[in-house]
């Protein structure tokens, strides 16, 4: 998948749109219905198929997503198909999310911990990180059990380990 300033640069154009007409909500909508469809295995396989041709591409993607997405949202689906940029709806909609949620004062956290925890748990780390960050939190959780215990968070710029696996690492620097 690229990730690169393209996919942000769109993004960033789609966004300054969105608010332009104050429909950030629905460009959220249409951007996650391009992200999931253009991640579909067969869909991806059509569309990068160099046999396949441009205006086929075109229409297959105008019958597909015409009755799922704004008018808008499609012509941006067909210039991506067209300049053979399908690849960055993940980053486009990931970017507008995260202009969109700056907007609104929400702080994207991505939390790691050593084993899945319920709902009430993430719900404790969420008010925790408001407490810590002085805004509204939104958090991803992951898994990653080589951090052994506690979690690691990001938000934003900012790293906040807790790991079990960075106290040990920093006991055995004390200790050499």
């Amino acid at each position: 998948m690229p990730s690169g300033s393209a996919g942000r640069r769109y993004a960033h154009a789609v966004f300054d749109l969105a608010k332009d007409q104050d429909k950030l909500e629905q460009w959220s909508n249409d951007l996650e219905v391009l992200a999931y469809t253009f991640k579909q295995g067969e869909v991806q396989n059509f569309l990068e198929n160099p046999r396949s041709s441009r205006e086929s591409k075109i229409n297959f993607i105008k019958n597909t997503l015409s009755s799922r997405i704004g008018p808008e949202a499609l012509n941006l689906a067909q210039l991506l198909v067209q300049r053979e940029r399908q690849g960055y709806t993940d980053t486009i909609f990931f970017e507008f999310t995260r202009l969109w949620n700056r907007l609104r004062g929400i702080a994207l956290a991505e939390v790691t911990t050593a084993m899945e925890v319920d709902a009430a748990e993430q719900e404790k780390i969420r008010e925790n990180l408001v407490r810590l960050v002085g805004q509204q939190v939104t958090i991803e959780m992951k898994v990653d059990p080589t951090i052994i215990g506690g979690m690691v968070a990001l938000v934003g710029d900012t790293l906040i380990d807790g790991s079990v696996r960075t106290r040990l690492q920093n006991l055995r620097k004390q200790l050499t």
